[in-house]
């Protein structure tokens, strides 16, 4: 290629790319000019599922746009994740979900199914979730302490369940063993809301799981504690498993909103002012509050931060509780 061919090109190509990066930005300015999908990774009904219903309804109001929650449940998250993850980063595709499917999927899945600031782009995290420590009502036990004391008397016998091998509620499970020495048998449900009716019915015994607080109105569910640090403002009733009898055990989780790699800032910008209006609607935090969720937006920077965090903090649990799953 001569000097005056290669200029020529290098010039056009120059061209080309300065008018791809308009043409990009103008579709980030304009969105969104069509119906939006939010991915949830959940049976629907459950408590990890009802995010993404809130903030769609919120979101539609203040864009005009349609925003349809997809369910896809299936590997504790795994699935529905890895339909954002290959979908295009235009906007259209977004994945409400929950630090279990986020970060322990990736932490503990042997190999990791995605890594969650490589092939994810974080928009905002829209709550804190708590988990507790349910029972089944036919278990004889009223509190964390008693719980142990049977399982260690009882030990191989009894079981817990959660919405899939890997999740979040597999990881606390995992973690309630090794901080008590007890041996508990994790039979993985398809989904919190399958689960939690397989505790209902007394073929489970106990769950580490948000679903069972309102599950727990007519007796065959019992809440012995909150997985905290301090007791719940909207449940003050409710023990942490310390004072329950039990030993200090706190594991933070959230739920947010993400889109694939590459979502262009402009979009990211518009979804994080547009969750923090929504969180300003009261019937919206109360929502939340019944659920025992704590409703603290979290812009798009700091989500990043504390997703790079916990990634070593759960490793490293998962080190110590010499945890595998394939």
């Amino acid at each position: 290629m001569t000097a005056a061919v290669a200029a020529v090109a290098a010039v056009a190509m120059a061209a080309g790319l300065a008018g791809i990066v308009p043409a990009a930005r103008a579709q980030a300015d304009a969105w969104p000019s069509r119906p939006v999908t939010i991915v949830s990774p959940y049976d629907p009904g459950g408590t990890n599922d009802i995010p993404a219903r809130v903030f769609a309804e919120g979101f539609e109001r203040l864009f005009g746009q349609r925003f349809i929650v997809r369910n896809a449940p299936g590997a504790a998250g795994i699935v529905g994740s890895n339909q954002v993850m290959h979908a295009a980063p235009d906007g259209y595709t977004l994945l409400s979900t929950n630090s279990g499917a986020m970060i322990v999927q990736s932490v503990i899945k042997t190999p990791a199914p995605y890594e969650p600031l490589r092939d994810f782009t974080p928009i905002v995290k829209f709550v804190d979730g708590t988990s507790f420590v349910g029972v089944t009502g036919q278990l004889p036990v009223a509190t964390v302490g008693e719980l142990i004391a049977l399982a260690r008397r009882d030990a191989g016998k009894l079981n817990y369940s959660s919405s899939g091998s890997g999740s979040f509620g597999n990881f606390l499970g995992e973690y309630f063993k090794l901080l008590t020495g007890t041996d508990i048998v994790h039979v993985p449900g398809k989904g919190s809301a399958a689960a939690v009716m397989e505790m209902k019915a007394g073929r489970i015994e106990l769950m580490f799981d948000p679903i069972v607080l309102p599950q727990s109105t007519d007796g065959r569910v019992k809440v012995l504690a909150v997985i905290a640090r301090e007791r719940l403002e909207s449940h003050p009733q409710i023990p942490t498993v310390k004072e329950s009898g039990g030993p200090e055990m706190v594991l933070d989780a959230w739920f947010g909103l993400f889109g694939p790699a590459g979502l262009p800032p402009e979009i990211v910008a518009k979804l994080e002012a547009a969750a923090r209006k929504v969180m300003e609607d009261p019937q919206v935090r109360r929502r939340f509050v019944e659920l025992g969720l704590v409703p603290t937006i979290q812009g798009a920077a700091p989500f990043r931060a504390r997703i790079a965090e916990e990634v070593k903090t759960y490793a490293d649990i998962k080190t110590r509780a010499k945890l595998v799953v394939g």
